[in-house]
């Protein structure tokens, strides 16, 4: 057997058992919750191979829902729901269109779990600043989404395949996340909004007052919890506790989710962060919730003591 057709036999294999891992992982939740976790995915030079996988699965139907081949950008936009303006801006092959694919996908299938992916798979297609082998996947489930890139070194056909298996593992590895929140110590989540303000190259910084629930005196930017969609909840946020309206800010970024356990008080904080820019130098008006500001160089975060998670958030949206 030629090396080429052993490399596709052991990937096959490698990626039936990674598949077999989603059916048994969504299967274990199921049995330890009663509810069913729906998948599906949005595929775009992967051309459904990662669906593929997980139908050749008997009983994956209890599960999975359907999958969407957006190989051309008029597919992405018109049936998927990506905003044109994503792709024009950045590009099919990116981690902003991965991110919508992932988010749009979820909500046109209805399913609780949708992966994403859309690569450069060779020969042709490629830049200098995107080489063949690269690839974005997204993930989207409720409140909580990731991203990640990856750049492969193979055929056509390889890159395929390895951009298919990364998928699956993707689904595992947030399915398993899941199913360790059910443990009886397993720390409590709070999904919670961090908002940077930044004006001239520098960050807003607030001190925590006595008068809030957790890191008391410690540095922070604005944040809350997650009551409604993030991004209205960080604009609520950032009005309420420096006395800024809407029409002061700009966003900039957006950043993929940030996972930070505090042992501490066992507890585990799902971070949604984003990034301002704040447009002219204006008084900032604190609330209860802190007793002094400074706005600050970014590599000076580290010279404070900071809340569990800060420094991560700001590399999640400016990365």
């Amino acid at each position: 057997m030629s090396s080429n057709r052993q490399f596709a036999v052991n990937r096959h294999k490698n990626m039936s058992k990674t598949a077999d891992l989603v059916f048994q992982l969504l299967s274990q939740y199921y049995s330890l919750t009663e509810k069913r976790l729906t998948i599906s995915t949005i595929e775009s030079a992967t051309g459904g191979r990662i669906s593929d996988q997980l139908t050749d699965l008997s009983g994956i139907s209890d599960f999975f829902q359907g999958s969407i081949i957006s190989y051309s950008n008029e597919i992405k936009t018109g049936l998927v729901g990506v905003n044109k303006q994503t792709i024009e801006s950045y590009g099919a092959v990116s981690r902003q269109t991965a991110r919508e694919m992932a988010e749009s996908g979820r909500a046109t299938l209805k399913t609780d779990i949708c992966v994403s992916v859309t690569g450069i798979a060779g020969p042709s297609g490629a830049t200098p600043q995107k080489p063949v082998g690269l690839f974005f996947l997204g993930l989207s489930a409720d409140r909580f989404i990731r991203t990640q890139q990856h750049q492969f070194k193979g055929s056509r056909e390889e890159n395929k395949q390895f951009a298919t298996e990364a998928a699956l593992i993707l689904f595992s590895d947030y399915i398993s996340q899941r199913i360790e929140q059910l443990k009886p110590n397993a720390p409590e989540e709070t999904h919670i909004v961090t908002c940077f303000l930044e004006h001239e190259g520098k960050i807003l910084l607030l001190k925590r007052s006595r008068d809030v629930g957790q890191y008391l005196d410690k540095w922070a930017v604005i944040s809350g919890h997650l009551e409604t969609d993030d991004l209205e909840q960080c604009l609520t946020e950032i009005v309420e506790e420096t006395g800024l309206s809407k029409a002061d800010i700009r966003l900039i970024s957006r950043g993929d989710n940030i996972e930070i356990t505090d042992a501490t008080i066992n507890h585990l904080w799902n971070i949604h962060p984003f990034r301002f820019n704040v447009a002219a130098s204006k008084a900032i008006k604190l609330n209860f919730e802190h007793t002094e500001y400074q706005w600050i160089l970014p590599e000076k975060l580290s010279k404070h003591d900071i809340v569990p998670g800060l420094q991560e958030a700001w590399r999640s949206v400016t990365g």
